[in-house]
């Protein structure tokens, strides 16, 4: 049986030109935040491409409407809340001149 890792949700989704970076997070079980609750911490990053990225989405959807029909409630704790990770930078050749710069991509909703 391959590895498992328990995680507590997904942190934060990137897209950066060809690639989606999905962050993972879990609760600490050792640190508290000031009020108490366990802090959030950066678990696992899954890099993939962008169709692996939409057939997953895809996937997920069916299993999130799966569990609706069993009655299941889907709502996130409100505790959680995503963890801050800056994107990885990536170095590229400055724009040709007359070359329309594009705004970097911002972080999936």
């Amino acid at each position: 049986m391959a590895d498992q890792i328990y995680s507590d949700g997904i942190g934060s989704i990137v897209i950066i030109g060809g690639t989606v970076r999905i962050d993972f997070m879990i609760l600490s079980p050792n640190e508290k935040e000031t009020n108490g609750q366990p802090k959030v911490a950066h678990l696992q990053r899954i890099v993939m491409t962008h169709e692996g990225f939409a057939h997953s989405a895809e996937k997920i959807q069916e299993a999130a409407q799966a569990l609706s029909k069993m009655g299941t409630v889907i709502r996130p704790s409100p505790e959680l809340r995503p963890v801050e990770t800056p994107p990885i930078p990536v170095e590229s050749s400055p724009p040709a001149q007359n070359t329309p710069v594009t705004p970097p991509k911002r972080p999936f909703p």
